[in-house]
């Protein structure tokens, strides 16, 4: 069954975070194996919104998704989303350091020194 949401009936025109997404799936349908999302009055959608739509996709791996009348912003932060996807995530292992304190004195002298 092919499904179709209107996005600019279930959101504003410009969609910000990744809870966004989570809403988005109240609206699609159990037996929908196709989800076309029309993006048409969208002007904007934010980076963490693109990626977790992408998140969504790749967990409903037996569900088609198209997109369809995306306004060039929003189709352009698709596009990155999805290339900066396929490239390996680098992240570098940060060890802090750890300071204790006794009193507001030494603290002070901490940040002081800095």
């Amino acid at each position: 069954m092919k499904q179709t949401l209107s996005l600019k009936n279930i959101y504003e025109a410009d969609l910000f975070s990744r809870s966004r997404v989570s809403q988005l799936l109240q609206y699609i349908n159990n037996d929908a194996d196709e989800v076309v999302l029309d993006f048409d009055g969208i002007n904007f959608i934010s980076r963490s919104f693109a990626d977790e739509l992408c998140n969504v996709i790749d967990d409903n791996k037996d569900r088609k998704f198209v997109f369809t009348r995306q306004a060039s912003e929003v189709q352009t932060m698709l596009s990155r989303v999805q290339e900066g996807r396929k490239q390996e995530r680098k992240r570098g292992i940060m060890h802090p350091q750890m300071h204790s304190f006794n009193n507001m004195e030494s603290l002070s002298s901490f940040l002081l020194s800095m």
